[in-house]
């Protein structure tokens, strides 16, 4: 006969340590979400230094309350850029904050680079 217990707390365990913790704001914009969203990089450039050919602004070192601000505007119907407002509807508050702070922590780009 099965224990019971034994099997439900075995079970517990396991369930535990397949969760995924929610991704830090690097993660988030070095890899993307598995929820969809792109990672910033894909875009806004390597070193977040933004990508003038796809008007891309620059990300690095802009404060974090600002960052948030435009992924919550881009999240919200008053947000045009569809491609915006796909991204920042793939992430949830946390992670906007997430990647926000990641951001914001980041010198700013030098000319030139």
């Amino acid at each position: 006969m099965v224990d019971l217990v034994s099997l439900a707390g075995a079970l517990s365990m396991l369930l535990a340590s397949a969760a995924t913790p929610g991704l830090g704001g690097k993660a988030i914009a070095e890899q993307g979400t598995a929820s969809g969203a792109p990672a910033c990089t894909s875009c806004h450039g390597l070193h977040y230094e933004g990508n003038p050919v796809v008007e891309a602004p620059a990300l690095a070192g802009l404060p974090a309350g600002f960052i948030v601000l435009r992924l919550d505007h881009y999240a919200s119907p008053a947000g045009k850029n569809p491609l915006m407002h796909s991204v920042a509807t793939d992430l949830d508050p946390a992670e906007r904050q997430a990647v926000a702070a990641y951001l914001s922590s980041l010198p700013k780009p030098r000319a030139g680079r």
